[in-house]
């Protein structure tokens, strides 16, 4: 398939040179760029009768190329630049970074990306849809959210959002090791944010300490705290926690499985017309 890139200068005024080669850390070789940017050879093969291909960009100006991703040879041109001391592309990291002078776009990667996160994103709030209200509701606190006389639409909300945004797909990372995690690891997180919200837990001067003890700078070392010290954990924390927070009243649950459904049903939707839209987009790139 025919593909581009789009390298530009960061600077929008000025003339600025792409050199066409430079010495490779990872394949330990002077690499060049020759017959007009369609081909890659190392100093080995270099023995004077190629024109090096240089890059020039003025104002603003950007460099296109295509290329077809089942050559090796105009692929090798892609790596070059991608890798060029000069270049910085998003999302790869890059060996032989010297100074960022020039932009690299891959436009193909880009929405692939896109896709990638919105599909990422609708894994997540399914995930988050499948748990009861009450696990709802200890997820909220896991996630920091002082969900206290929240009702379950409310806690779908915060968790999920209109345009999964919400608590749960934002802090993806957080949201996945509480789901993978054991029901102890589980309590511990929920337990340790519902301290952290009524005060038992009180953060000072960027350390969270109760009764005098200080447990940590950071709600990873407090989560860790109680898991190392259970008599602290269940004969301190749990019980206080307890006294002020109990499980969500049925009254509060003004959600049921229909509701998920049709919850489910329109973020499908939602995902499947955006996914054709990029994919018309990757259409286009193409000549």
């Amino acid at each position: 398939m025919i593909r581009k890139i789009l390298l530009s200068a960061k600077s929008p005024k000025g003339t600025y040179t792409l050199q066409g080669s430079y010495y490779d850390k990872v394949s330990r070789k002077h690499l060049y760029v020759v017959e007009n940017g369609k081909r890659v050879i190392s100093d080995f093969e270099n023995d004077g009768s190629y024109k090096q291909f240089d890059v020039l960009l003025s104002d603003g100006a950007m460099y296109t190329l295509e290329y077809d991703d089942n050559s090796k040879d105009e692929l090798a041109v892609v790596d070059f630049y991608i890798n060029h001391p000069l270049v910085y592309c998003v999302g790869h990291n890059n060996p032989n970074s010297i100074s960022p002078l020039f932009t690299l776009v891959l436009q193909h990667k880009v929405i692939d990306n896109e896709i990638e996160a919105m599909n990422e994103n609708l894994d997540i709030a399914l995930k988050c849809l499948s748990l009861s209200f009450e696990e709802k509701h200890d997820l909220a606190f896991a996630l920091g959210i002082d969900a206290r006389g929240m009702t379950h639409r409310e806690l779908i909300s915060r968790l999920i959002g209109a345009n999964l945004a919400g608590d749960a797909i934002t802090r993806k990372n957080v949201f996945e090791h509480y789901y993978d995690s054991i029901d102890t690891d589980r309590k511990v997180k929920v337990y340790v944010n519902k301290a952290i919200s009524l005060g038992i837990i009180k953060q000072e001067n960027g350390y969270f300490r109760v009764g005098g003890r200080t447990l940590g700078s950071q709600e990873r070392d407090v989560v860790d705290m109680c898991n190392s010290d259970k008599d602290f954990f269940y004969g301190f924390i749990v019980p206080e926690c307890d006294k002020h927070i109990v499980d969500p009243s049925e009254d509060l649950n003004d959600f049921d499985s229909k509701d998920v459904t049709n919850i489910i049903n329109d973020k499908l939707k939602s995902v499947r017309e955006k996914r054709a839209r990029k994919k018309e987009l990757v259409d286009k790139l193409v000549p």
